[in-house]
């Protein structure tokens, strides 16, 4: 069965746009079967900056473009909830958390005040085979809820094309303000997160929920995870996350993806085609070492990591079974952290500057590439890759990290065939456009 939701609909059955829910906070969930699919009317208006950026004079998600509605918890098992394709209903769907003044930035000391805002833009509630599709790059936008997606531990569900940004609660100090609250809450096992940009939430884009369950199987497809807005205070540095710059005076510590919960050794986390960073502390932080959270058989391919703060990726408990394969690792500080107990294996991948500590176990490795910093282990080659463009202050100034240039640089080597297919930040633009309506 097929239901709508429309602000146009008469809000009788959802059965039709003329009977639709005229909300997401007022579908039928009574009503709604296993197997059923909702279909959002996107109104006329699309949101032409993606990723937004921020600007004043850039199309306000939910405010100046796209069909606003109100946060929304799923009800049922096995459903898809859509944006409609169809003329008159394609354009941007934005899910409001209430809060459409920005964040505050980190160390910030002008008064701030919000509206009061949801605890999360879209909550799974725990289910599972839940498939939420944008269906086209940004074309669900989620902004200005506590979190933005709660997983809550239902496994098999999907986020596919949306556009999670600005999520996040502002906190007071003696100092002035700082922000929390993240992107995605992940949770559950065999989850797929694929084209999504992630990005300028309040700490971390990807972050483990509380509590949380076993997430093996799960996987991170085309998907950019990182920050576009800067610091006017430290321009250098993203607005929430003066760390790398040492001004930091207690902020969140703002990572692509962390994992610090339940606690357990779990197996099976995949990235394919992902961009990680710029503006992030750690782009990959799958463990912790205080609750003994730790991820074995991690496989990291065909991506780019643009220079976060302090550590591209990093586990501080020791591994095996991890993957690393044609990736661009763009390093001002740190580019790996992999202590191993077992065999790892990295194939074809370019490190551009930043540390390697890589104790215990042992690396199968060929075709690897570094240049600047520490050497690869196993073994690697050492020369420039001759990347196109690369920004200046790459390699050179590690309190600068989130510039411009890092956006519009090309990685693509003219010495080797090795690292990432992903050249530049545009590129997964580009790949996301190229995937619509298909699988990875």
């Amino acid at each position: 069965m097929v239901y709508y939701v429309s602000p146009s609909g008469n809000g009788t059955n959802g059965l039709s746009w003329a009977t639709a829910w005229r909300n997401t906070s007022l579908i039928d969930w009574r009503v709604i079967a296993p197997g059923s699919e909702i279909i959002l009317d996107g109104g006329t208006s699309t949101c032409s900056v993606s990723p937004y950026d921020f600007k004043p004079s850039s199309p306000d998600p939910g405010v100046t473009c796209g069909q606003r509605y109100s946060p929304f918890s799923v009800g049922q098992n096995d459903i898809t909830i859509e944006r409609s394709t169809a003329a008159g209903h394609n354009g941007t769907v934005v899910i409001d958390g209430g809060r459409n003044t920005p964040l505050p930035y980190c160390g910030q000391v002008a008064s701030y005040s919000a509206t009061s805002h949801a605890r999360a833009g879209i909550d799974l509630d725990g289910h599972s085979g839940v498939i939420i599709d944008g269906m086209a790059r940004s074309g669900i936008v989620v902004r200005g809820a506590r979190n933005g997606v709660l997983m809550r531990g239902g496994g098999h569900d999907t986020l596919r094309n949306m556009e999670i940004f600005d999520n996040g609660f502002a906190i007071s100090h003696s100092w002035g303000y700082s922000s929390d609250g993240n992107g995605v809450l992940v949770n559950g096992a065999d989850n797929v997160y694929d084209r999504l940009l992630v990005h300028d939430n309040g700490q971390d884009e990807l972050h483990s929920d509380t509590p949380s369950t076993d997430i093996s199987g799960s996987a991170v497809y085309n998907s950019w995870l990182g920050a576009i807005r800067t610091n006017p205070t430290y321009p250098g540095e993203p607005f929430n996350d003066l760390q790398a710059s040492g001004h930091d005076p207690g902020c969140t510590h703002a990572d692509g993806m962390q994992i610090f919960e339940p606690g357990i050794t779990m197996s099976g986390l995949t990235f394919n085609y992902d961009v990680i960073g710029p503006g992030t502390n750690t782009g990959l932080f799958p463990s912790d070492g205080g609750t003994g959270t730790t991820f074995d058989d991690v496989t990291i391919e065909n991506s780019l990591f643009l220079d976060t703060a302090s550590m591209d990726i990093i586990t501080v408990n020791a591994v095996h079974g991890w993957d690393l394969s044609h990736d661009t690792i763009v390093a001002t500080r740190g580019a790996l952290q992999i202590p191993g107990n077992g065999n790892n294996t990295m194939t074809d991948v370019i490190k551009y500057g930043g540390s390697v500590h890589v104790p215990g176990g042992s690396w199968t490795t060929s075709g690897n590439v570094w240049y600047g910093g520490d050497a690869l282990p196993g073994t690697s080659a050492h020369f420039n890759p001759g990347f196109t463009s690369v920004p200046r202050e790459t390699l050179t100034d590690p309190a600068n990290f989130i510039r411009v240039s890092l956006f519009s640089a090309n990685f693509t080597p003219s010495a080797t065939t090795s690292g990432s297919p992903l050249h530049s930040w545009s590129a997964l633009l580009a790949r996301i456009d190229s995937l619509n309506g298909s699988s990875p």
